[in-house]
């Protein structure tokens, strides 16, 4: 079986993938995929340039690289000794998750959820949700403890 974990670096999104583990019982390949969200230019609208500068754009780039390389250590030592292949692209999460879990010819994709009601994923949007409709596989969401079942 092959598992990829898409992965922020959050708490959240190391417990998730620790949990998919345990209950996928030790898979065969697992990938860590890391999503940077800056592109370059990508604040340009219409006629207009982009407002950074290259400096500034290699910068953001730098920072994010330096993000998504902090996040799948983060995970890979949440691990354990599994053996897992990392993996970090450019783009927005949800569409790249998915494309990825489609290339690799994954079995299974994993994903953290913070558990929010409608109307606030209405406004904030949600991986998971856009991973769910789309992924070419089947979708392990692990979300968060609620803050009232943990005191509970």
């Amino acid at each position: 079986m092959h598992v990829l974990l898409a992965t922020d670096g959050s708490d959240l999104a190391v417990a998730a993938a620790r949990r998919a583990i345990e209950v996928l019982d030790r898979p065969d390949r697992v990938t860590a995929l890391s999503v940077m969200t800056y592109v370059p230019g990508d604040d340009a609208t219409g006629f207009a340039a982009s407002v950074d500068t290259p400096e500034e754009a290699e910068r953001r780039m730098h920072e994010e690289r330096v993000a998504a390389d902090a996040a799948i250590a983060a995970t890979v030592d949440g691990l354990g000794e599994l053996h897992t292949e990392e993996r970090t692209e450019l783009g927005t999460p949800g569409p790249v998750v998915c494309a990825v879990a489609k290339e690799v010819g994954a079995d299974v994709v994993v994903v953290g959820s913070h558990g929010r009601g409608g109307l606030a994923r209405a406004f904030l949007g949600s991986v998971s949700d856009y991973v769910i409709r789309h992924a070419p596989c089947p979708v392990l969401v692990v979300r968060q403890e609620p803050v009232d079942a943990a005191s509970s």
